[in-house]
């Protein structure tokens, strides 16, 4: 089995991937939505709980990060697992780069700035990046981020397009078939 990191900048449409991955009988795991693998550290990997409006101090001393060994657990079962030929891991962490030998491919979801801040203001559920220092912070993520992701040669997918468009493009770029008969 394949196991695929579908990332980008907050906003660019993970968690519409994995809705979508889903609905077409792929196997997809939003990472960000597992308490054990995701939290806000700081500058030496404690946990923190970030604030309700958190200012740009703490935003500059804390990162949100995925713990090494959970998500290892994750790959094993995915990989033990009978799913289907891939398993699409999607979601964001400061320390995804760090961990980026886990996947077979990375895919990045790639949005332009003004995208992202339009997605952001009008999305709900998170509200990182909306508002105040998290807007700045988002901002900055995003540029360096995504810098990061093409200097290291991730699969860059244009997630400025409808969902259905961006899926068939991820797709495509695996090999993996449009239609998985296992759900």
């Amino acid at each position: 089995m394949l196991v695929f990191l579908v990332t980008g900048a907050t906003g660019a449409g993970k968690s519409t991937v994995v809705r979508g991955l889903r609905d077409r009988g792929h196997r997809a795991i939003s990472l960000d939505a597992d308490p054990r693998l995701c939290a806000w550290t700081d500058a030496a990997g404690r946990r923190a709980v970030r604030p309700a409006a958190p200012d740009a101090a703490w935003l500059a001393a804390h990162r949100w990060s995925w713990d090494p060994a959970r998500l290892d657990e994750i790959v094993a079962a995915e990989v033990a697992g009978d799913a289907g030929p891939a398993a699409w891991l999607c979601g964001y962490a400061a320390n995804a780069a760090e961990l980026a030998d886990r996947f077979d491919t990375v895919f990045l979801l790639d949005i332009d700035l003004e995208t992202m801040r339009h997605r952001l203001r009008d999305r709900v559920g998170n509200d990182f990046g909306r508002a105040g220092a998290t807007a700045e912070a988002a901002d900055t993520y995003y540029r360096e981020f995504t810098h990061a992701w093409r200097g290291r040669g991730a699969v860059t997918i244009d997630a400025s397009r409808d969902a259905g468009a961006v899926i068939a493009q991820l797709l495509t770029a695996s090999g993996v078939p449009p239609r998985s008969l296992r759900r």
